[in-house]
């Protein structure tokens, strides 16, 4: 293997075991997502067929704001020891760092996103089950395509003054539309209709867009 594959390696093994050991970001995020769910239960009119259409948007909305939490603090460790010239120095070119970074982050994703669903399916009453290969594949495109992006704000932010607010000012305008299709994929996937190809083909090239870009443009980021 040759160095930059065991350099995004190592480096998602790193932030696993971080995320593992502590269990502070995943701890936070769970309760956060719960929270969520559990206002929107209460708040939501029960029953109502306009409540029951905007179930995928609102567990989409709900997985983006859960998600950001963990997305702020993707680089606090490297920032708070030091680490930032470890990556910096890495033995291979530093898409490899961004790569191994995203693929931790996007570890997490998928990990909130089945607690968020589980909440949904609990309070809500979503029937995830109609279509749980849809759903899966369209929840793995959304999730790649949040933790690349947010991957490569999050570095570029890390070190910003006020960068608890610059990474959703950043992030939210981006991510529109992985939501807006993700939505709507999630939504006929519910309904039992097939997922349009033009849905799917949106979803990847936004993802590979998104992971190519981040691969080219991290050696700059971490210059800076």
């Amino acid at each position: 293997m040759s160095a930059g594959p065991r350099v995004a390696l190592a480096v998602f093994a790193k932030d696993l075991r971080l995320d593992l050991r502590s269990g502070d970001r995943l701890g936070h995020m769970a309760v956060f997502a719960a929270m969520l769910v559990a206002l929107l239960s209460i708040t939501l009119p029960e029953g109502t067929a306009a409540t029951r259409a905007w179930l995928p948007a609102l567990a989409w909305i709900v997985f983006l704001l859960t998600a950001l939490l963990g997305l702020q603090r993707s680089f606090q460790a490297e920032v708070e020891q030091g680490a930032v010239a470890t990556l910096v120095g890495a033995p291979c070119d530093r898409g490899w760092v961004f790569l191994g970074k995203a693929a931790a982050n996007g570890a997490t994703l998928i990990g909130v996103m089945l607690w968020t669903a589980v909440l949904f399916e609990i309070f809500l009453d979503v029937a995830w089950e109609r279509a749980p290969g849809t759903l899966a594949a369209v929840g793995l495109a959304g999730a790649l395509g949040l933790s690349g992006l947010g991957t490569l704000l999050g570095a570029m932010s890390s070190a910003a003054r006020f960068r608890e607010f610059l990474l959703p000012v950043l992030l939210f305008p981006l991510i529109l539309p992985v939501l807006v299709f993700a939505s709507h994929a999630t939504a006929a996937a519910l309904e039992g209709l097939p997922v349009e190809r033009l849905l799917w083909g949106a979803l990847g090239l936004y993802d590979w867009v998104v992971l190519l870009m981040g691969y080219f443009v991290f050696d700059y980021v971490l210059e800076d």
